[in-house]
């Protein structure tokens, strides 16, 4: 059975509101309220972008500084460690 025209214009417009719907729904369950202003905004921003008051993102918790500080001594241990690596390498393929 084949559509006409304006049956396929329908159907893409249906189509399209059906995406629309979907994608509302599915920032609208991200959406919090600005306490600040009242604004809806996503629960992941750390302002708000209507009034530029501060948020705390949802589920969000600030690293512990002494678990930060071991992340960094370990990171630059181990971009050195890489870094001889690639130098010795290097060296020894000239040679």
């Amino acid at each position: 059975m084949k559509m006409t025209e304006e049956e396929k214009k329908a159907y893409e417009k249906e189509r399209e509101a059906a995406r629309r719907e979907k994608r509302r729904k599915k920032l609208e369950k991200h959406a919090v309220d600005c306490p600040h202003c009242g604004q809806s905004v996503l629960d992941h921003m750390t302002q708000c972008p209507y009034c530029g008051g501060e948020l705390t993102p949802r589920g969000y918790r600030p690293m512990n500084e002494n678990t930060a500080r071991k992340l960094k001594t370990v990171g630059t241990v181990i971009g050195f460690a890489v870094a001889a690596i690639v130098v010795i390498v290097v060296l020894t393929m000239k040679s």
